[in-house]
């Protein structure tokens, strides 16, 4: 967030001394004033936004909004009542980055950073801390029993990297006390793995799924490709099914979902879109892959009309009215890349996507978004340049430029590019010229 300071030096100069050197009284007297008697305050002029990550509605309320963020750290929780008009900061979980949250109901909530896990039982305003098993591996990923909120599980992965060449396993944690402790098992080894989501079951909780990547040698060559567990006991055993998805090389998985109302419809996303069916005498599964690319980070089901699926990538949100057959996808409907999904269960055509510029809604089952993080200033400015009538800067990813006469911020195109901005430079005769620097590549 850029901030302006307003001088509190009223008159025409300020204040003018007449001597050339300062008597000890008046010495003393500006030793004494402190920054605020030259500067009345710091007002924030944007851009406003930054890293939201999770966002849920009250289920009897759709008006009222819970919203986190990673930046800047600690992480905060954020409360809205009028559908993101306005926020309030009411909490926030003491670690510097939250990997996942997961919400049992309104009140109960669940996140997890790589190496502890948090609870909250009051709605985001205050969280318990418990670490996780040392050296059993990192955590990214957590989610809730939709039916008992003392069972809480945990994806990541463990590595060895004292032992060349190097290995990496899924690591499954779980909890039966509601985070208070933890168990860990790791299961299957790969030349590289990395879990980007999970999902249980809301109609059989015993079946639990967890997608990633993944990298495995065959020959003398290396195959980098998506990752799909499952267990249908609660975690306690797994089975490797990635190879009946029938994902190819650089084909990855970023999210999963499974069907409210059915156990055995499970959607898996990333480079591109599969849904499973039932088909044959014996109902065998098998995927149904999306005709052409979706690229996607993160889905939701209406939890009314199961048929409806909202998928979101970066700077779009695609939806589908037909369990995933056919998508209509809105380019430019959000900024960033999106990082969570919440359809609000008191009125489903109202849709919010977290993403790492902000959080952004739909009133109409995503016909049209806007942003909805108004007021909140956290975005992570790593690089700034002013000129006289211009100031641009690199924020979270992107550049942003703004008038500094209407304090209006907007996108500026960016140069394709193979390493992060550290520095901008304005020409002062000509501020539309821009020059970077990157930090690499």
């Amino acid at each position: 967030m850029i901030k302006r300071a307003t001088s509190l030096l009223k008159g025409r100069g300020g204040y003018n001394f007449s001597v050339t050197f300062f008597p000890p009284a008046v010495f003393i007297l500006l030793m004494m004033l402190t920054p605020a008697a030259f500067c009345a305050a710091w007002e924030p002029i944007g851009p406003e936004g930054g890293n939201f990550i999770f966002s849920m509605t009250n289920p009897a309320d759709a008006n009222e909004v819970t919203a986190i963020m990673t930046s800047p750290s600690p992480s905060n929780v954020y409360r809205s009542t009028d559908a993101g008009a306005s926020w309030s900061r009411i909490g926030e979980i003491p670690d510097y980055y939250i990997n996942d949250v997961s919400a049992f109901d309104f009140s109960t909530l669940y996140a997890i950073s790589s190496s502890s896990s948090y609870r909250s039982t009051d709605g985001g305003i205050s969280w318990t801390t418990t670490p996780l098993p040392p050296s059993a591996g990192w955590a990214y990923n957590i989610c809730v029993d939709p039916a008992d909120s003392s069972k809480v599980y945990a994806s990541g992965y463990a590595s060895d990297y004292y032992n060349y060449p190097y290995t990496y396993s899924m690591v499954f944690f779980k909890s039966t006390d509601g985070g208070l402790s933890w168990s860990a098992s790791s299961f299957f080894t790969f030349d590289y793995f990395y879990p980007y989501d999970m999902a249980i079951s809301k109609s059989n909780p015993d079946v639990i799924y967890i997608v990633g990547n993944k990298e495995v040698r065959v020959d003398y060559y290396y195959i980098y490709c998506g990752a799909l567990f499952k267990s249908t006991d609660g975690g306690e055993s797994w089975t490797d099914i990635s190879d009946s998805v029938l994902a190819g090389n650089s084909d990855y998985f970023y999210f999963v979902a499974v069907d409210p109302t059915n156990a055995d419809r499970v959607y898996v996303g990333g480079s591109y879109f599969y849904r499973s069916i039932r088909t044959g005498r014996g109902l065998d599964v098998f995927w149904e892959r999306s005709p052409t690319g979706l690229y996607a980070y993160a889905i939701d089901i209406d939890p009314v009309d199961p048929s409806r699926i909202y998928v979101a990538g970066y700077e779009n949100v695609s939806v589908s009215t037909d369990y995933g057959q056919t998508w209509t996808t809105r380019y430019g409907s959000v900024q960033n890349s999106a990082q969570h999904i919440e359809i609000a269960p008191a009125d489903p055509s109202r849709v919010y996507v977290s993403s790492y510029a902000g959080l952004f809604s739909s009133a109409d089952s995503g016909a049209t978004w806007k942003t909805a993080h108004e007021g909140i200033y956290a975005s992570s400015i790593s690089a700034l340049a002013a000129a006289s009538s211009r100031l641009v800067i690199q924020n979270g990813g992107n550049l942003m430029s703004c008038n500094n006469q209407d304090n209006v911020w907007q996108y500026v195109v960016t140069p394709e590019s193979c390493g992060s901005v550290c520095d901008i430079l304005l020409n002062p005769e000509n501020p539309d010229k821009v020059l970077i620097l990157e930090d690499y590549g």
